[in-house]
């Protein structure tokens, strides 16, 4: 029985221009296909006048599956954003399909 009425909450994209990158650092993703990997970089990021203008390369993942890639990143790099670990899940799934179907594999944008 429930005792309040709870909202039923529609999904929506945020819109590019609404996403707030995280302070902590930015990923990128690649895929190995010789070793059948995931290859995922961690960077630190480089500010010039406020703008994250680079990063510096801290951590290097590898694995082949999403799961255990998105826990070994939570253990290893702390203090995300939690939109930046949804983000990687979400990427991460589309790199793990890509390496399965040898199919290619482009990362997204937030």
């Amino acid at each position: 029985m429930v005792d309040k009425e709870v909202p039923l909450i529609k999904a929506k994209k945020t819109p590019q221009k609404d996403v707030i990158l995280d302070s902590n650092g930015f990923f990128v993703i690649e895929l190995d296909k010789n070793k059948k990997e995931i290859r995922v970089e961690y960077y630190s990021n480089v500010y010039k006048e406020n703008r994250i203008v680079t990063g510096i390369l801290e951590k290097i993942f590898t694995g082949n599956k999403a799961d255990s890639l998105c826990d070994t990143i939570l253990k290893n790099v702390p203090n995300l954003l939690p939109s930046h670990y949804m983000y990687l899940g979400r990427e991460l799934q589309k790199a793990q399909y890509s390496l399965e179907k040898n199919t290619k594999y482009v990362q997204g944008g937030c």
